[in-house]
């Protein structure tokens, strides 16, 4: 059994998300990605929400759903630009990846994210040993991310593709109509329209 640890970018993954007029459901993501078909197994899985300081219990809802999921969530407030606001999360999900590298040694670490600036500690993670996935749309995935991964896993191809934008009520970062992420029987983790493995 390959032991799975998840690193979820909310702040990205959502964005990403809500331009292609969806919601994802995180608790169904992590089942996907805790496949027994494939010989994975969550070990550990991390959420990190940034909270917007002119509505410091806007996230409460989400962050426990996230709690119930079975994440460990990480939230920090972020400081005020202008209109809105910055909440950088790159440094402690770096620090997280590097402690489960040694405290719970897993084989595959699951970044969902598609920032580039993780690049640095994919790299740090595959030079020990470890197979390095990046989850993310493939609208939203940096291409040099893509290309330093051991894998990639393109959420386009695990969403209900429906036209439900009109039926979508947006509240913060928040959409509240659920479209789950489920597995497509004619995709697999290594063939998709835009992603694919690498060595």
């Amino acid at each position: 059994m390959h032991k799975v640890a998840v690193f979820l970018d909310y702040a990205n993954i959502n964005a990403a998300s809500a331009s292609v007029s969806c919601k994802v459901n995180y608790g169904e993501l992590l089942r996907y990605l805790a496949d027994d078909s494939e010989g994975r197994a969550i070990t550990a899985a991390y959420a990190y929400v940034p909270i917007d300081p002119r509505r410091e219990h806007a996230m409460d809802e989400t962050i426990s759903s996230l709690w119930e999921s079975g994440y460990i969530v990480r939230s920090k407030v972020g400081t005020p630009a202008g209109n809105s606001y910055k909440c950088d999360f790159d440094v402690e999900m770096t620090l997280d990846m590097v402690r489960a590298s040694f405290d719970i040694a897993p084989d595959i670490v699951v970044i969902a994210s598609g920032d580039g600036d993780f690049i640095p500690v994919v790299e740090l993670l595959r030079n020990k040993g470890i197979r390095v996935e990046a989850a993310s749309f493939a609208g939203s995935m940096s291409q040099f991310l893509f290309s330093r991964c051991s894998g990639c896993i393109c959420l386009d191809e695990l969403i209900e593709n429906e036209m439900i934008e009109d039926e979508m009520i947006e509240d913060g970062n928040n959409f509240e109509d659920d479209v789950s992420i489920e597995p497509d029987n004619d995709i697999t983790r290594e063939e998709n329209i835009s992603c694919q493995y690498h060595s």
